[in-house]
């Protein structure tokens, strides 16, 4: 253990935030508060067994929590309890970090911003007009404001990363490759699991290390890729696709001093066209998404997506949010026209991780925009189509993938920059991030 404290938020503390800001950010689905202060005097009293001992913590509601509610943010499994923990869950306990609760989402992960008939809308601390981003949104607002120490959540399109870069905290997603998911409710299909990568939504860099560290032994159970640092490769997207379209110059000298050698010749695809190879994917495998789901026959799924779609709740109809009807739609539009070949789609998908591999094996990480857009408003994530642009191409490599707050967009949101290393990378590309922080912020 290091001297230095990972986590400054006691249990007490955060109990007293949730009473106070919970029913303003819905950034909970659901608490067990008292149950949390009991179990943070048995802490003290016990020598420490980790670096999370008696820390307050919250678990995204899509990790089975055996006696605990785990809906995956569906109106449908509003009132599912898991028999079995989740590894995720089980390593915090024994670990002795404090459960608080589970935290807000979309319905069934599949939305950039929180909000469904389990848990309503989730806000953002730095604007309340704006979501947290998704689906580990309510993730994200508890760290941001100080209701939990940090929290795990899962990105299988961004989820982790696109939530931190909105409410200026950090967000780790680690590849499939090493740490492979388990007890994840809901979860891809097996043909696109290797999308989802789990991981940490911290307030500093030396708490994500710690959740790290304490995680690993159960979790860490994949194979890593040999990796040496030379230096980074800047992912830039046209200027005119964004709010940043001075991302190169701004976070160049930076990257410097944190990766060396610095280069621009990456060779990668466009955002816009990795956009579509994404696309491609969820679309042609969509008989495979909805498989994953008993209660979402091709019948029955097809039905809620219209009902979800035109009923938006009206008349009991809520076999799905709004939002994730809209999703659905598009991905049955997208397989019924422009992506029916699975072979296609795949071919696509294994030429652009080659190509992000490569630049890996020659040793230089790939540093790009978290997002080129500030928070949305509520409501409005399904209709930028450029909203997850910068972070979908991470799930297609399966990279780690680190999300650190860069400065603010003009209006004053938070701005955040990725770091993608090969599997099982994590302890360089936190390196790296961490000695960019250090050269944005003494550059002032």
């Amino acid at each position: 253990m290091t001297d230095a404290a990972p986590f400054d938020l006691s249990v007490t503390q955060a109990v007293e935030r949730i009473r106070a800001r919970n029913p303003l950010l819905r950034a909970f689905i659901s608490t067990r508060l008292e149950a949390a202060l009991t179990e943070a005097r048995a802490r003290a009293a016990e020598a420490p067994r980790s670096l999370v001992h008696g820390v307050p913590y919250s678990l995204k509601d899509q990790w089975d929590t055996a006696g605990i509610r785990t809906t995956g943010g569906s109106y449908r499994y509003k009132d599912r309890v898991p028999a079995v923990s989740s590894p995720v869950h089980l390593a915090f306990e024994a670990a002795g970090a404090v459960l608080l609760g589970k935290t807000n989402l979309s319905d069934l992960a599949m939305v950039s911003e929180s909000a469904s008939y389990v848990g309503g809308v989730a806000k953002n601390p730095h604007d309340l007009d704006r979501t947290p981003g998704g689906s580990s949104g309510g993730a994200a607002a508890a760290v941001a404001d100080g209701m939990s120490a940090f929290d795990w959540g899962a990105d299988v399109g961004g989820s982790i990363r696109l939530p931190a870069a909105f409410c200026g905290v950090f967000g780790l997603r680690l590849s499939s490759e090493t740490w492979p998911m388990v007890g994840d409710f809901p979860c891809p299909p097996p043909s696109l699991h290797y999308m989802n990568g789990q991981g940490p939504i911290t307030r500093t860099l030396a708490g994500m290390r710690a959740a790290l560290a304490v995680a690993a032994p159960t979790l860490r159970t994949g194979p890593s890729r040999r990796f040496q640092l030379r230096g980074a490769f800047l992912y830039a997207p046209r200027p005119k696709d964004g709010l940043w379209p001075s991302f190169v110059s701004d976070v160049a000298p930076h990257v410097s001093h944190a990766a060396g050698e610095v280069r621009t010749d990456h060779g990668l695809l466009p955002f816009h066209d990795v956009r579509g190879i994404y696309g491609a994917m969820w679309a042609s495998h969509f008989e495979d998404l909805l498989a994953v789901d008993e209660g979402l026959d091709l019948s029955r799924g097809l039905r809620a997506v219209l009902a979800g779609v035109f009923l938006r709740g009206r008349l009991g109809h809520r076999g799905l949010y709004p939002s994730t009807a809209e999703i659905f739609a598009l991905i049955a539009l997208g397989r019924v026209t422009l992506y029916r070949s699975r072979e296609r789609a795949e071919a696509s998908a294994e030429r652009y991780r080659a190509s992000v591999a490569a630049l890996w094996d020659k040793g230089y990480v790939i540093v790009a925009p978290t997002c080129l857009f500030p928070a949305p408003r509520h409501g409005r994530a399904n209709y930028n189509w450029k909203l997850q642009s910068c972070a979908m191409p991470g799930n297609l490599a399966d990279v780690t993938g680190l999300a650190v707050p860069f400065g603010c967009f003009a209006g004053g949101l938070p701005r955040s920059v990725q770091i993608w290393g090969p599997p099982g990378s994590e302890a360089t590309v936190l390196d790296v991030g961490e000695r960019l922080l250090q050269s944005a912020q003494t550059s002032g």
